[in-house]
C-alpha cells in the first residue's frame, strides 16, 4: 500500500468534499442534495462526510493510465513464427498442427516487469487448448541464461526464429513430447482436488499417490499429488509443513511445461515464472501455477499462501464455483475472456470476466520473483487467441531478497 499516495488522495477528496458542502451555505444558498453515492450517513454527527464503497465497477476496456503492448503485428514480440501467426490483428497459435508447448514473450520498453496491472483478452478452442499468460517470467534455456536478476539473459540469433533452425544450429535438441491429448492438457502435480477426489495421481478412492498425507495444492484441501520425498526404505517422508495444506516440492507432470530436475527443456522460447493458467475443460483456468518452478500454487476460488521451506497453506475461500465466471470457449465463434492480472509485491491476484479467480500472497524470498518477463503460452491439443495486451506499470524502488 502507498500510504503517503492514500493519504494525499484522502486529503484533496476530503478537501474537495468540504468545499462542496460549505460553499452553498457560505454564499447563503439553500441546501442542496448531494450527488449519488455521496450521501451523510446515518447520525452523521455534526456533517461528518460518510463514504461508501463504490457501487459501480470500473469498465474493462478504461485503459486510463495503461500502455498497449501488442500493435496487432509481431513488433516487440519474440517466438517461434511457424507456430505464432497475427491472425486478423490477434495473436494466434494452434498446437493441433505444431504439437508441444510454444511461448512468445514481450521484448519492448519496459519488457522487465515488476508490480503492474495486466489486461488481456482470450479466445480458447472447445477442446484440447491449455495455455497460460506467464508474468515475472525469465528465459531459462541456456541459449539465453536468464535469471531472476536478468530476466532476458542473451538473445538469440536474429535468425533463429524457428525449433528447427535452432536445432540445425546446435542451439538446442529437439524437446520430449509433452502434452496427454486432446482435452487434457497433460496431468498436474498437485491437482486440486478433496479427499476422496480421485485426482490425477490418486490411488483408488483418492488417496494421495505418494508423498505427505493430505499434500495438495493451496486450495486442494488434500488432494493428490504425484509422489513425494521419500524417507528411509522408500516410506514416504515425513511432512515437515507442520499445520499446512502441503508442500510444493510434488515433482512435475507430464504437459505441464514443468520440467524434471536436470537441464530445461530443448525450447528456447519456454519460460520459468508465475502463469495464470487456462484450459478449454476449465479445470485449472484462473489459478496460479509456476512452470519450471513449484507446479500448482493456489487453485481456481482460492487464496493461499506460500511460506519458506516448500509450504503452502490455503488461507480461504472466493467462490465455491469458479467456472461459473468463464464465458463457453468456442474458439473464434466464443467470447473474449476478459483476463486482468495484478501484481503488487508480493501478492497476486487473478481475475477472469470479473470475477476474482485467485489471490497468491508469495512470502518465500527464496523462491518468489519479484520482476520478470511476461509470454504467452499454448500447449495441449487445441488453439488460441490473444489481443488488446495492456500494462498499467507501478513505478517502484525493486527490492531483492536478502
Amino acid at each position: 500500500m502507498h500510504v503517503r499516495g492514500a493519504v494525499g488522495s484522502a486529503t484533496v477528496l476530503a478537501a474537495a468534499m468540504l468545499a462542496w458542502s460549505a460553499g452553498p451555505f457560505a454564499q447563503g444558498a439553500a441546501p442542496q442534495a448531494p450527488p449519488a453515492g455521496q450521501g451523510r450517513g446515518a447520525g452523521g454527527g455534526g456533517g461528518a462526510v460518510a463514504f461508501g464503497p463504490p457501487t459501480v465497477k470500473t469498465p474493462y476496456d478504461d485503459y486510463t493510465g495503461f500502455t498497449k503492448l501488442f500493435d496487432g503485428t509481431f513488433k516487440n514480440w519474440l517466438g517461434e513464427t511457424d507456430v505464432w501467426s497475427i491472425q486478423d490483428g490477434m495473436l494466434h497459435a494452434d498446437t493441433t498442427k505444431t504439437p508441444g508447448q510454444h511461448h512468445i514473450h514481450y521484448v519492448g520498453p519496459g519488457a522487465v516487469m515488476r508490480d503492474f496491472t495486466l489486461k488481456v483478452e482470450v479466445k480458447l478452442s472447445a477442446t484440447g487448448a491449455n495455455g497460460g499468460i506467464q508474468y515475472r517470467s525469465r528465459l531459462l534455456h541456456p541459449a539465453h541464461g536468464g535469471s531472476i536478476a536478468d530476466p532476458l539473459g542473451k538473445p538469440l540469433p536474429a535468425n533463429i526464429t524457428t525449433m528447427d533452425q535452432a536445432v540445425a544450429a546446435g542451439i538446442t535438441t529437439v524437446p520430449a513430447a509433452r502434452g496427454a491429448g486432446p482435452g487434457t492438457g497433460g496431468a498436474r502435480a498437485g491437482a486440486p482436488g478433496g479427499a476422496g477426489a480421485g485426482a490425477p495421481g490418486a490411488a483408488p478412492g483418492g488417496a494421495p499417490a505418494g508423498g505427505a498425507p493430505g499434500a495438495g495444492a493451496a486450495g486442494g484441501g488434500g488432494g493428490a499429488r504425484a509422489g513425494g520425498p521419500a524417507g528411509p526404505g522408500g516410506a514416504p517422508a515425513a511432512n515437515g509443513c507442520v499445520g499446512e495444506v502441503g508442500r510444493v516440492d510434488a515433482p512435475a507432470a507430464a504437459g505441464r511445461g514443468n520440467a524434471p530436475a536436470g537441464p530445461p527443456t530443448g525450447n528456447p522460447w519456454q519460460v520459468s515464472g508465475y502463469q495464470f493458467d487456462m484450459d478449454s475443460s476449465n479445470q485449472y483456468t484462473g489459478q496460479l501455477y509456476e512452470g519450471q518452478g513449484r507446479n500448482i500454487i493456489t487453485s481456481p476460488g482460492t487464496i493461499g499462501m506460500l511460506l519458506p521451506g516448500n509450504c503452502k497453506i490455503l488461507l480461504g475461500t472466493i467462490t465455491a464455483d469458479p467456472k461459473a465466471a468463464v464465458k463457453p470457449h468456442q474458439g473464434l465463434d466464443g467470447e473474449w475472456q476478459q483476463i486482468e492480472i495484478i501484481a503488487r509485491g508480493n501478492t497476486l491476484t487473478h481475475i477472469i470476466n470479473g470475477q476474482v479467480m485467485s489471490i497468491t500472497i508469495d512470502d518465500d524470498p527464496a523462491a518468489r520473483a519479484p520482476q520478470g518477463i511476461l509470454s504467452l503460452q499454448l500447449e495441449g491439443s487445441g488453439q488460441i487467441w490473444y489481443r488488446n495486451v495492456y500494462l498499467k506499470a507501478i513505478d517502484k524502488p525493486l527490492e531483492f531478497p536478502r
